[in-house]
């Protein structure tokens, strides 16, 4: 193949290969445009940067004449500062524990089946939702979901850790999807000879997450003897005390009543997330019933 005949065959056509039409349609419609189009002169640009000093520039008479150019490698490294904090911020919502169903979905996968009155109830708590992420930081409001299973508590909780770290999103951020029982075996992993943990380090560690959520509370969490329930409290007590001390807002979901949760975790716990608390009852069928495939043989 003649590569050089044929790359100059496509840079200087023959006349006689174009379409008649084509070329007056060329030379009366694309001439005019291309005649009409503003020429773009480069001129050169000093400017004097704190981090990369004296530095000139080629740019266009319109960006010269619109002034305040900046330094351009100041702009390069802001461009690639973005591009990785967008890479970052893709790879924490991509490896989140939490189930996977819920993982990088936004509010917009959230609906509840209802009457004009429960749409706009739930309207109002997706903009509140929205709202929060928008402003997520230390001294937040924490958020006790309540209601009966299969009515969206956990996949709630989870968008709005989703939206938190679109919103919000730092180097530093840590976020943590668990459920209370799974704290306590954990916690209790750390008792083994072979383990390089500790539970107070684990309490520690888990209390300082920038976000915290703790699903299904009351499922499984305490002993069966009253002494081992009263010690799996405190350990759970534990982790709500540290992270208001350290002002650390808790997102929790739990399947009982509000009255119910405060009893179960105790007066301790329950005085510290009521001092600054969203109750949201979650009061609507449940999702999986309205739309669950259930067959009969």
């Amino acid at each position: 193949m003649n590569t050089a005949y044929e790359s100059a065959s496509l840079r200087n056509p023959k006349p006689e290969l174009l379409d008649p039409a084509h070329v007056a349609g060329r030379n009366n419609t694309l001439d005019s445009i291309i005649s009409s189009m503003p020429t773009f002169n480069n001129v050169s640009v000093d400017t004097d940067c704190t981090i990369h000093g004296k530095q000139s520039w080629l740019v266009t008479e319109a960006v010269a004449n619109a002034g305040n150019v900046q330094c351009q490698k100041c702009q390069w490294e802001h461009d690639a500062y973005q591009d990785k904090m967008r890479s970052m911020k893709a790879e924490l919502l991509a490896r989140l524990e939490m189930p996977s169903e819920h993982i990088n979905a936004d509010f917009s996968q959230w609906s509840v089946t209802g009457d004009n009155q429960l749409r706009e109830r739930i309207a109002i708590i997706v903009s509140f939702a929205k709202k929060y992420a928008a402003s997520y930081q230390k001294g937040c409001e924490n958020i006790l979901l309540t209601g009966n299973t299969g009515t969206g508590k956990t996949k709630l909780a989870c968008l709005i850790a989703n939206e938190i770290i679109r919103q919000r999103y730092h180097t530093r951020m840590t976020v943590a999807f668990k459920r209370s029982g799974q704290i306590q075996q954990e916690i209790k992993a750390t008792w083994g000879k072979s383990s390089n943990d500790s539970d107070v380090a684990y309490i520690e560690r888990l209390s300082r997450s920038t976000v915290l959520i703790i699903d299904e509370v009351g499922e499984a969490d305490t002993g069966y003897s009253d002494k081992a329930a009263d010690k799996d409290r405190e350990r759970l007590s534990a982790i709500i005390d540290r992270r208001y001390q350290l002002r650390l807002p808790t997102i929790i979901t739990t399947n009982m009543t509000a009255d119910e949760f405060y009893h179960h975790m105790g007066d301790r716990a329950s005085d510290r997330l009521r001092q600054n608390l969203v109750d949201i009852a979650c009061v609507w069928p449940s999702y999986r019933m309205l739309t669950g495939n259930v067959r009969s043989l």
